[in-house]
């Protein structure tokens, strides 16, 4: 097993399947996984797993688009576990493209004690961990959601810096989304903000290993190849 969290510029973002393995029944870790529910039909999980009881994308349930309002994520993320003395960890088995909105979710309504599990199922699977197949059930949190407003971007931030040399608009769609055709399903609309860079998000990921996160240096040189330096402001989607 490769030890990497010391090639991460965030390395506290991020948690090993040794570590986590080490706290499993530790009341202060709640573990959520991320994947959909036709998923976890298949599969077993993490021992002491909670499942999401919406779609992962954590949508808007009464419109199904864009985020959970506070009221929403107050009952849906607190109703899981989320609250005061606990740290989440967050892991799907897909590259942790969901786990990772997940993280955004709660990162936006302002709950800052959480982490990835970096390669997610796939490298917990890899190493042997303990599995189980029954839920546990969650034990409420006292989770509030308040949302910080710079932590989204919406058009009237990203339409007046449209063509700004230090403002990035970084597409992470598959390469099909990107070209607009309308094989994509996910498709709403053909096209991309204009002068976008498009780098699909699994270009970030290290398949070879287990699904973990590619060292920063790597990371670092993709974005800088792409005109995705520091010091500009980057709005993901």
């Amino acid at each position: 097993m490769p030890d990497l969290p010391w090639q991460y510029a965030r390395p506290e973002l991020l948690v090993e399947p040794a570590w986590l393995a080490d706290r499993l029944g530790d009341a202060g870790i709640l573990i959520i996984d991320c994947d959909d529910a036709e998923i976890l039909a298949a599969r077993p999980h993490i021992p002491g797993a909670v499942r999401l009881p919406i779609h992962p994308y954590l949508r808007d349930m009464r419109t199904n688009i864009g985020v959970l309002p506070p009221d929403q994520a107050t009952a849906i993320l607190g109703g899981l576990g989320v609250g005061t003395g606990r740290r989440v960890i967050c892991y799907d088995s897909q590259g942790g493209v969901l786990a990772a909105r997940c993280w955004w979710v709660l990162w936006y309504h302002g709950f800052e004690d959480v982490a990835l599990l970096n390669g997610g199922w796939i490298a917990w699977t890899a190493e042997s961990r303990p599995v189980e197949r029954d839920w546990s059930e969650p034990t409420p949190g006292d989770f509030v959601a308040r949302p910080i407003a710079d932590r989204i971007a919406n058009c009237d931030v990203i339409l007046p810096r449209l063509g700004d040399d230090d403002f990035v608009a970084l597409d992470v769609r598959s390469d099909l989304e990107w070209a607009g055709t309308p094989a994509s399903p996910r498709n709403q609309r053909e096209g991309y903000i204009p002068g976008a860079v498009h780098i699909e998000w699994k270009h970030f990921v290290d398949w070879q290993e287990s699904a973990r996160f590619k060292p920063a240096g790597q990371i670092a040189a993709l974005l800088d190849a792409h005109g995705v330096s520091r010091g500009k402001a980057v709005v993901p989607y």
